[in-house]
């Protein structure tokens, strides 16, 4: 006859004095966030792409894009035109109030629209808001890195997933996902990165000026910066002074790329935090806006099962492809 082991015996001894605690089974843990795979829509923003923001958040999405212009001393949001916002946030602060007011607005809205459906929707899955800064920071007249904090602040306080949140006692974001430390208790939170916009000309890119920023104030930073570069055969980091690599823990490039990486070197990321963008380009090629449902949750699958954190496209018109995935069966 067969006796279980001792730490067998120890293991259900603690399950039982948990459950007799707690009132029931012990509750599984969890997973880590980059554990997940979390999929989202490419400009959201955009009236071609939903009516109204809350459209892109009712429908699932779990990653938004804004693209932010600054260079006239506002928070303009639009894809291409820095002189006025173009877009579908509305003045709208409260879930009754949206859909139902004028769209075109000024990011703070936008910030708006995303608080009224997250005071509504308590304990929603992570959301992760993508911000590309089209023409950079421009801290001389009032856009800078530490004014992008305090909009953000202001409007989501504790549920803002900060650098700070990922860091707890370790020196640098870096030790602290190396160390696995990315926050398990990410319902209702809101997790926002800066990348270097496309009509940038300034030498002081977004992502420089931003890591010296969370470098120096890493208690009070709210966004955290990618380095540019996407997913090569070296670490993007590599291109920046020794001091800031360490800051850099977030990295954005094209699934493409990413899956096309070997496997020993894709497994560098394994500790990040990686978003993935235009699934649709990966061979075999999908319909970049409306492929069928199965093939886009499949797409987001397999990316996830090979380490993305986050998938975008542009397949609005397909329901159920974001997620979260955990990355169970992989």
């Amino acid at each position: 006859m067969r006796f279980p082991s001792r730490i067998a015996v120890t293991a259900a001894l603690t399950a039982s004095m948990v459950a007799a605690v707690c009132g029931g089974p012990a509750r599984a843990a969890e997973p880590a966030l980059t554990d997940l795979t979390f999929g989202g829509v490419h400009n959201a923003y955009e009236r071609a792409a939903y009516p109204y923001l809350i459209d892109a958040l009712d429908a699932g999405n779990r990653m938004i894009e804004i693209d932010l212009w600054t260079f006239f001393g506002q928070w303009t949001v639009s894809h291409s035109n820095p002189f006025w916002s173009d877009n579908n946030c509305e003045r709208g602060a409260t879930a009754g109030q949206l859909r139902d007011s004028a769209r075109n607005q000024q990011f703070t809205h936008c910030l708006d629209n995303i608080r009224a459906w997250h005071e509504a929707n308590p304990g929603h899955e992570l959301l992760v808001v993508k911000l590309e800064m089209k023409d950079g920071f421009h801290d001389n007249r009032g856009r800078g890195p530490d004014e992008l904090d305090a909009v953000l602040r202001e409007r989501f306080g504790d549920a803002m997933l900060t650098p700070a949140d990922l860091m707890g006692g370790h020196a640098t974001p870096d030790d602290a996902a190396r160390a696995g430390a990315w926050p398990a208790d990410h319902r209702g939170r809101i997790l926002v990165y800066v990348i270097r916009g496309t009509a940038e000309n300034d030498s002081l890119p977004t992502e420089l000026e931003y890591a010296r920023h969370l470098r120096d104030h890493p208690a009070d930073a709210q966004v955290f910066p990618v380095p540019r570069g996407g997913y090569g055969a070296t670490d993007p980091r590599q291109g920046y002074e020794e001091s800031l690599r360490p800051w850099f823990v977030v990295f954005d490039g094209s699934a493409a790329s990413f899956a096309g990486l070997p496997a020993e070197r894709r497994a560098f990321y394994g500790d990040y935090f990686t978003a993935v963008t235009s699934a649709h380009e990966v061979a075999p090629a999908l319909d970049p806006v409306s492929p069928p449902a199965d093939q886009a949750l499949a797409r987001t699958r397999t990316l996830g099962c090979l380490g993305a954190t986050v998938v975008s496209s542009d397949w609005r018109d397909v329901p159920g492809w974001q997620g979260p995935h955990t990355r169970t069966g992989c």
